[in-house]
């Protein structure tokens, strides 16, 4: 994106010289909608964009979108900073993962910016009630999701215990909602990968996803492009075996190993059967395995 010039960086990367474009009194770079033109922008995003026939919902093949992105303002983050996206550092108020001076290049005041952000969330808030309206999804709907990419939830050895006690109720938020659990990993190794395997299928409700553990969830299959957030291998991180195996369907919620009644200790073993595998971790030991039932295909214990 080219950078507003200025007097000491006048030829800014992207800068455009020798009269070759025109685009007019401001800095040529990225367009963005203007959200505070009313229902116009947002009834023709609802319409053509949302529940296109071609693009959208009202296609068969297309169940829901991956919406990246939000507004910030550093007015309305100073009056609520738990408001989601705030403080605005991605990289500064305005569009994220915009050209740090778009505010600049746009000639937006900071309560222009305000307005832009209140405006964009009332569209946000639309296509999230039309999408859902059309029996379609989306990611930032998912408990603790909010504004860009996706951020999932993980395992600690130190919180194991509670972490499960918690999941293993008809009411834990696993049962309830959607939810994102990602695997632990230092670079390019899985770290803790066959307890993160278990924690994952003794705590999953019906709908519940698995991915690499960071920001964004992107397996790195292939070595890793643009971001760079991860020391890739030559040729990716292979997807492994366990994650292609039938454990079949839950048969209820996860609970506590039962421990003898010489015990005053709770057991910090969790259990969950399953109709084609049976899961433990231990937290103390924070050991996992998984057992095949005998009718199913065999797989190693963790």
């Amino acid at each position: 994106t080219p950078a507003v010039p200025t007097p000491q960086q006048p030829h800014p990367d992207g800068v455009c010289t020798d009269d070759i474009c025109d685009c007019g009194s401001q800095p040529c770079g990225e367009y963005l909608f203007d959200h505070r033109n009313g229902s116009m922008l947002r009834e023709w995003l609802l319409d053509e964009i949302i529940s296109s026939d071609i693009s959208g919902l009202g296609n068969a093949n297309i169940d829901g979108f991956f919406i990246d992105d939000y507004w910030c303002s550093n007015l309305i983050c100073k009056s609520d900073p738990s408001v989601a996206g705030c403080p605005c550092n991605d990289p500064v108020q305005g569009p994220t993962e915009i050209d740090k001076y778009s505010q600049i290049d746009m000639g937006l005041s900071d309560e222009e910016i305000a307005d832009i952000t209140r405006a964009w969330n009332e569209t946000m808030g639309a296509v999230q009630e039309r999408i859902l309206e059309q029996g379609g999804y989306t990611w930032s709907l998912i408990l603790h999701q909010e504004n860009a990419n996706a951020s999932p939830e993980s395992l600690s050895r130190d919180t194991c215990a509670s972490q499960l006690e918690e999941a293993c109720s008809e009411n834990s938020d696993w049962q309830r909602f959607p939810k994102l659990f990602g695997v632990a990993h230092n670079g390019s190794n899985l770290t803790q990968f066959d307890q993160d395997l278990s924690y994952f299928l003794l705590v999953r409700g019906n709908y519940s996803w698995l991915g690499w553990g960071t920001w964004g969830m992107t397996w790195p299959f292939n070595p890793e492009p643009a971001h760079g957030e991860l020391p890739p291998l030559p040729h990716g991180v292979p997807r492994p075996a366990a994650l292609d195996v039938d454990y079949g369907r839950p048969l209820g919620v996860c609970r506590r190993e039962t421990k003898s009644s010489s015990s005053a200790d709770p057991s910090t073993v969790f259990i969950r059967e399953w109709t084609k595998a049976s899961v433990r971790l231990d937290c103390d030991r924070f050991s996992a395995k998984i057992v095949m039932k005998e009718s199913s295909s065999s797989s190693p214990n963790h």
